[in-house]
C-alpha cells in the first residue's frame, strides 16, 4: 500500500519532470495503484498540488529543525543555513507560473508559507543583532525582501541544473547578510 510519502515524493517527482502536464494515470501507474486508489487518497490533482506544497514545507522544516538544534553553529552560521535552507529533494522547475495559472488555490498556499512561520529564524536574527555581528534591521521588511527575492528565483522558467537554484540562494542570503561591497570600502 503506498502511504502519503511516496504518494508526495513520487508527485514531486512528476512536478520536477513534466510541471503540471503530468496526469492522476501518470502518477497512478508510476505509484502502481490504481486510479481509484489514487483518488480515496486524494480528491482531485488540486488538492495534490496543494498537499504536495505543503509536503515540501514539511521537508523544508526538517531541514531547518536540524539546524536550529546545531549547537556547533554560530548564530551567524545558523541564519546563513537558515535562510538558504531546502529540502533535500532535487527540483530542477518550479513552474511557478503554470502553478498561478491553473491551480491560484495552492499558488496562494505557496505564497503563505514563504511569508509565514520566521518566528525562529526571527529569534537568530535577534540574536545575532545581540552578538553584533549584524546591524539593527527591521525583521519583517527583511522577511519580505527575502521571500520577494526567493519567489522571483521560483520564477524562472527553468533552473539550470538541480543546484543552481541553491547556489542562488547562497548568493542571495550573502548579498542580503554581508552587502555587495568589498570590506573598507
Amino acid at each position: 500500500m503506498t502511504n502519503e510519502a511516496e504518494l508526495y515524493n513520487e508527485t514531486l517527482k512528476l512536478y520536477w519532470e513534466q510541471g503540471l502536464k503530468f496526469t492522476m494515470d501518470d502518477l497512478s501507474d508510476r505509484l502502481a495503484i490504481s486510479k481509484k486508489t489514487l483518488y480515496e487518497m486524494v480528491r482531485s490533482k488540486e488538492e495534490l498540488v496543494t498537499r504536495m506544497i505543503e509536503r515540501y514545507f514539511e521537508l523544508l522544516a526538517v531541514e531547518q529543525d536540524a539546524i536550529h538544534r546545531d549547537s556547533s553553529l554560530s548564530s551567524l552560521e545558523k541564519l546563513k543555513r537558515l535562510l538558504s535552507a531546502i529540502p533535500a529533494f532535487p527540483i530542477k522547475s518550479y513552474h511557478l507560473k503554470e502553478l498561478r495559472t491553473t491551480y491560484p488555490n495552492a499558488f496562494f498556499i505557496l505564497n503563505e508559507r514563504l511569508s509565514r512561520g520566521w518566528e525562529r529564524t526571527f529569534s537568530v536574527i535577534d540574536r545575532c543583532k545581540a552578538e553584533g555581528v549584524i546591524g539593527e534591521v527591521d525583521n519583517e521588511l527583511f522577511s519580505r525582501v527575502f521571500a520577494a527575492s526567493v519567489e522571483r528565483f521560483l520564477e524562472e522558467e527553468e533552473i539550470d541544473s538541480e543546484y543552481s537554484f541553491k547556489q542562488k540562494l547562497e548568493q542571495l542570503v550573502q548579498m542580503l547578510l554581508f552587502g555587495i561591497c568589498r570590506k573598507g570600502f
